[in-house]
């Protein structure tokens, strides 16, 4: 007898699925992945940066060293927050500015979403998010229409 279970959770800022498959009716294997974004972001406007810095350090890729790349990798939108985009970065010397502007979001209450970061660059080359802030319109109608953290109608 071949019995096959699936289930799934989502719960606070990720999403995971749970595969479960059985060979034999005594063999279970338990597969969990977690996808996290920023989706869900922080109501102060700030975005934690000390668990991706530490990541980056971690590994050697090449966008590390690039502030576009960098800026994505780091925020890792979903398809969800698609719309047109505008980066504007700069730097001078070892430290370094960006910032994201996505209008046109496909949602009823949000419009568009700024990200402002900046940066401090490593000995070798790579660079470190020093921090990260966040800020939202909202739609004509559904709130304010300045960029700020503050929730939309």
């Amino acid at each position: 007898m071949l019995v096959l279970l699936t289930g799934g959770c989502a719960g606070g800022d990720s999403n995971a699925t749970e595969t479960v498959t059985v060979t034999r009716p005594t063999t279970v294997t338990v597969t969990e992945t977690t996808t996290h974004t920023t989706t869900s972001v922080p109501s102060s406007g700030t975005l934690p940066v000390d668990a991706f810095n530490a990541r980056a350090e971690s590994v050697d890729e090449p966008w590390e060293r690039d502030l576009a790349k960098l800026t994505d990798e780091f925020l890792a939108l979903r398809e969800q927050e698609s719309g047109s985009r505008s980066l504007q970065a700069s730097s001078g010397g070892d430290s370094a500015t960006a910032s994201l502007v996505i209008d046109g979001l496909g949602d009823d209450s949000v419009r568009a979403r700024s990200y402002q970061l900046t940066f401090t660059r490593r000995e070798d080359g790579t660079w470190r998010i020093d921090s990260a802030r966040w800020a939202q319109r909202c739609q004509p109608r559904r709130g304010h229409q300045s960029f700020s953290p503050e929730p939309c109608l």
